[in-house]
C-alpha cells in the first residue's frame, strides 16, 4: 500500500493477470463440462472459485479502508478464501490418494470433499471470530 492508501501497481497487475487466468479457465471448464465432468475436475474448479475470490477481494477491499467494520468483514473472508484454496488442495491430495489405493468413489465421498473444501475454513473462521470478537481482523488504521 502506498502512501495514498491505493494498492501498489505490481499488486494490482499480478491480482488482474490472476484473475483474468482463472476465469479463463473456469469459461474453458464450463464450455467442455459435460465432456470433463469428474472428481478432479469439481475440485479444480472449486479450488480456482477460492482463489479468484480471494484475489478479487484483494483488488477491492486494499482501499477499503474507511470503515473499520468493512476492513474487518474483507479481512475475515480474505482468511476464509486462503484458508479454503489450502483445503481445495488438501482435498486433491486425499482425492489423489484414494486413487492410488483403489478406493471406491461414492458420492459420500464427494460431499466430504465438499465440506472438508468449504466446511473447514468455515468453522474456522467462525470461530476465530466468535473467540477474538473480530479484534484480530483489520487494524485501527
Amino acid at each position: 500500500m502506498g502512501p495514498s492508501s491505493m494498492p501498489s501497481v505490481p499488486l494490482m497487475v499480478g491480482c488482474g493477470v490472476s484473475c483474468t487466468a482463472l476465469f479463463i479457465l473456469l469459461l474453458i471448464y464450463a464450455a467442455f463440462w459435460r465432456y470433463i465432468r469428474s472428481e478432479r475436475s469439481i475440485i479444480l474448479v472449486n479450488f480456482c472459485l477460492s482463489i479468484l475470490a480471494s484475489n478479487l477481494l484483494i483488488l477491492v477491499g486494499q482501499s477499503q479502508t474507511l470503515s473499520k467494520g468493512l476492513c474487518t468483514v474483507t479481512a475475515a473472508f480474505l482468511h476464509f478464501f486462503f484458508l479454503a484454496s489450502f483445503c481445495w488442495v488438501l482435498t486433491e491430495a486425499w482425492q489423489s490418494y484414494l486413487a492410488v489405493i483403489g478406493k471406491i468413489r461414492s458420492r459420500l465421498i464427494r460431499k466430504r470433499f465438499l465440506c472438508l473444501g468449504w466446511g473447514l475454513p468455515a468453522l474456522v473462521v467462525a470461530v476465530s471470530v466468535g473467540f477474538t470478537r473480530a479484534r484480530g481482523y483489520g487494524t485501527a488504521s
